[in-house]
């Protein structure tokens, strides 16, 4: 009985890390909205969505320990609220969620090596290798993602910079009345 409680304590330990630990868009340490009940549901609406077998170690943490538990829901919180900001970027939006998705899947696997059986350890260090796998595919499609995305913006910035050189002369005359306006403006 004690070492299956030491064992629940160790598993329960590493989910601690389970919430938002994703390289990506990290949430800023120590400015995690505050603990509501209204946010607390929106976060396990996200985790029963995208991820229901974190369910059972929040209530488990939820009874254990609750000043615990109400960190890691204001931290699902702000995952949901950083997503929601990304949702104009359908692309981006969809390949963070599966980052975060399968981080936290492994954090789930990780716990579960605490397992006495080596059966079961064995079968979890396979499933931990697929998903470092399947991390390390995302990895790479972030940042192509992210280099298409540069690229994207780097031939904008070259566009424009062409239409300033090709217009200097132009410019300079309107950059000089838009000041000389200001000075027109100012003395009224």
């Amino acid at each position: 009985m004690l070492r299956k409680k030491a064992t629940a304590a160790a598993c329960l330990g590493l989910i601690l890390l389970v919430c938002w630990h994703g390289a990506k868009a990290n949430p800023p340490q120590g400015a995690l909205p505050r603990f509501t009940e209204e946010r607390e549901a929106a976060a396990l609406f996200f985790v029963k969505k995208n991820l229901p077998e974190l369910l059972a170690f929040f209530e488990q943490l939820k009874k254990d320990t609750p000043a615990q538990y109400r960190r890691e829901i204001s931290e699902v919180f702000q995952v949901t609220e950083i997503l929601a900001d990304m949702s104009e970027d359908a692309e981006r939006h969809g390949l963070e969620l599966k980052i975060w998705t399968a981080e936290n899947k492994a954090r789930l696997l990780v716990a579960k090596l605490a397992t006495p059986s080596e059966d079961e350890r064995k079968k979890v260090q396979g499933q931990l290798q697929d998903l470092a796998k399947h991390l390390v595919n995302l990895d790479m499609e972030f940042f192509e993602l992210k280099a298409d995305q540069l690229e994207k913006e780097l031939g904008e910035t070259r566009d424009e910079l062409v239409k300033i050189r090709e217009n200097r002369d132009k410019q300079v005359k309107d950059r000089y009345d838009a000041l000389v306006e200001q000075v027109h403006k100012r003395k009224k």
